[in-house]
C-alpha cells in the first residue's frame, strides 16, 4: 500500500485529484492510503504522523507555499517523494531544484497524472526491494549527497548532533579522505590555520572526542584511527557501513552498461540525484568531487534524454532536461533543445519564456548575443506562428 498526501488549498481541486487517483488505482488492482488537506500547515502538521510515501502539493497557497511546504516536508520525511501542482509555470526551476518527482499543469490531463503515477508505483516497488535488500544484509549508509546523514541498519536517516561546525567539518573531511592517512599537521591548517601548533593540536583532539561521540549515538560502525608514529588520523567504516554515494554511482555506471533492459533503472538513479555533493557545506576542499559527481550526473541525463528523444517520448525527457538546464544553463545545444521540446509539446508560452531566458542569460549575464542556431530557430518559429 502507497501512503499519499493531497494538499491544495483549492476544495474542488482536492476532490478531483482524488477522484483521479482511485481511477487509477482502480484500473491497476492497487491500494492507496490517502489524505487530503486544505493547507500547507495542516499538512506539515501531520506528516509525522502520516509519513506519505508520496505528496501532491499545489504551489499557490496562502500563508506558507508549496515550495515552502516541500522544503519541511522533505527534512522531516527524507525519502517522500514530491509532485508539484499549479496553474502558474514561473516555479519549475525551483521545483525541480528540490528533487521534485514531477511538475503537473493544471487542470490536470488524466493521461499525464497515469504516467506520473506508474513511474512513482515503479520507484516505490524499487524502493522497497532495495529496502529488503539492506534489511536483509543489515547494513548502515552514510549519506553525503546534500547534507551528512546516517542510516543506522536500515532505519530512517537522520543527521548527526555535532558538538561544533569543526568537529563537523573534520568528521566530513576525513570520510572524503577515507582509507587514508591524514597527517595532523594538514587537519590543524586546514581548521585552524590562526592558532599556534600546541593549541592546535590540543582544539584537534577535542574535535575528534567530539566526533567519535556523536558516531557513538547514531550507532555506525566508524573507527578513526590515530597513528603516533605517522601523526595521523585515518577514518575506517565498518563492514557493515557503506557510502551511499559509491552505491548511487556504481549502480549508474552499471546501469548505463546494461542497455535498455537497465534503462528505466538509469532514470530512476538520476532522479534520486537529490542535490551535490556536501552542498549544504561551504567547504572549499569538496568542489572537485562536488564538480565530478555533477559532471557525472549530467553525462548520464545526457544519455538519457537521447535515448528518450530517439524514441520520440518527448514527455518523458522533459523534466531531466528541464533539470539539466538549470544545472548547466550556457549549454547551447540543450538550450536548442529545450525550446523545441516545449514547441513539440504545444506549450508554446514556455517556448516563449525559456527564449526569453536564454536572452536574458546570454545578453545580460554574459555580455553575448543569442547563439546564432537558437536565434534563427525562435524567429522562424515566431514567423510560423504568426501564418496560423
Amino acid at each position: 500500500m502507497m501512503r499519499i498526501m493531497l494538499v491544495d488549498d483549492e476544495r474542488l481541486a482536492l476532490e478531483l485529484l482524488e477522484i483521479k487517483l482511485r481511477q487509477i488505482a482502480g484500473k491497476r488492482g492497487i491500494n492507496f492510503f490517502m489524505s487530503s488537506y486544505l493547507s500547507a500547515q495542516a499538512a506539515i502538521s501531520s506528516v509525522d504522523e502520516q509519513q506519505p510515501d508520496i505528496v501532491f502539493m499545489d504551489i499557490h497557497m496562502p500563508e506558507i507555499s508549496g515550495i515552502q511546504a516541500a522544503e519541511i516536508l522533505q527534512e522531516r520525511c527524507p525519502g517522500t517523494k514530491i509532485v508539484f501542482l499549479t496553474a502558474y509555470d514561473d516555479y519549475a526551476v525551483k521545483a525541480f531544484e528540490l528533487q521534485a518527482v514531477d511538475y503537473l499543469m493544471k487542470p490536470l490531463q488524466s493521461g499525464r497524472l497515469e504516467k506520473t503515477i506508474d513511474r512513482l508505483i515503479e520507484q516505490h516497488r524499487i524502493r522497497l526491494s532495495d529496502k529488503a535488500k539492506q534489511e536483509e544484509k543489515a547494513v548502515s549508509q552514510i549519506y553525503s549527497f546534500k547534507g551528512i546523514r546516517f542510516s543506522s541498519k536500515g532505519g530512517t536517516p537522520i543527521a548527526g548532533a555535532w558538538r561544533t561546525a569543526k568537529a563537523q567539518e573534520l568528521f566530513a573531511y576525513l570520510l572524503h579522505k577515507r582509507g587514508e592517512a591524514v597527517h595532523k599537521s594538514a587537519l590543524t591548517e586546514l581548521l585552524l590555520p590562526d592558532l599556534e601548533e600546541k593549541r592546535a593540536l590540543t582544539q584537534l583532539y577535542t574535535y575528534i572526542y567530539q566526533i567519535r561521540q556523536t558516531l557513538q549515538k547514531v550507532g555506525i560502525s566508524v573507527t578513526i584511527r590515530s597513528s603516533s608514529i605517522q601523526e595521523s588520523y585515518t577514518l575506517e567504516l565498518g563492514e557493515d557501513v557503506v557510502m551511499e554515494m559509491d552505491e548511487w554511482e556504481n549502480d549508474l555506471v552499471k546501469a548505463g552498461r546494461g542497455g535498455q533492459a537497465t534503462h528505466g533503472r538509469m532514470r530512476d538513479l538520476l532522479e534520486a540525484y537529490r542535490g551535490d555533493y556536501l552542498s549544504d557545506y561551504d567547504y572549499v576542499w569538496a568542489e572537485g568531487e562536488r564538480e565530478r559527481l555533477r559532471q557525472l550526473w549530467m553525462a548520464y541525463a545526457r544519455r538519457w534524454i537521447q535515448h528518450e528523444w530517439s524514441r520520440e517520448k518527448h514527455a518523458e525527457a522533459l523534466p531531466l532536461l528541464e533539470r539539466l538546464q538549470a544545472m548547466d544553463p550556457y549549454q547551447e545545444q540543450e538550450c536548442l533543445a529545450l525550446l523545441q521540446l516545449y514547441d513539440k509539446l504545444g506549450q508554446f508560452d514556455k517556448t516563449i519564456a525559456h527564449y526569453g531566458q536564454i536572452r536574458s542569460r546570454f545578453n545580460e549575464e554574459l555580455g553575448l548575443p543569442v547563439p546564432a542556431a537558437i536565434d534563427d530557430w525562435y524567429k522562424q518559429r515566431m514567423i510560423e506562428s504568426r501564418r496560423k
